[in-house]
């Protein structure tokens, strides 16, 4: 099992259910088989899921529901202890998350903790969230 350190909760399984989306329906199911990302975190596992939709809950009481698009897993730091990278998440520029601890659900690849923060970059296409990790291997 990989343990996260720093800023990300990886390999923490959570196997609770969240509340599903109230007004916002579920994102589409991925078009490839994809590594289920509950069990364990890795920069090659991440990386297959870029371009996918995951639900996030946040809020008082998981209530809230906002989309967030996986765009980019990058910036590898790779040796034999450790790996460390930094994915990159898309969502609605009306709908902000504050920097947090929220649960993240995909259809295929099950649920997880992790703790986002803004970047502080909005266009046109939404608000960027980002995610450090630094991962024992």
């Amino acid at each position: 099992m990989t343990y996260g350190a720093g800023i990300a909760l990886g390999g923490q399984v959570s196997l609770g259910m969240a509340a599903g989306p109230a007004t916002k329906g579920q994102p589409p199911g991925p078009k490839k088989a994809l590594p289920s990302l509950g069990e364990r975190f890795s920069y090659d596992s991440l990386k297959a899921h870029v371009g996918e939709t995951f639900s996030v809950y946040g809020g008082p009481g998981l209530r809230k529901v906002v989309n967030l698009k996986l765009v980019a897993v990058e910036g590898l730091r790779r040796d034999k202890k450790t790996e460390q990278f930094a994915a990159r998440f898309l969502g609605p520029a009306d709908d902000p998350l504050p920097s947090g601890v929220y649960q993240f659900q995909h259809l295929t690849s099950g649920e997880f903790q992790l703790l986002i923060g803004p970047t502080g970059k909005t266009d046109a296409k939404g608000r960027y969230y980002q995610a450090i990790f630094n991962l024992l291997r």
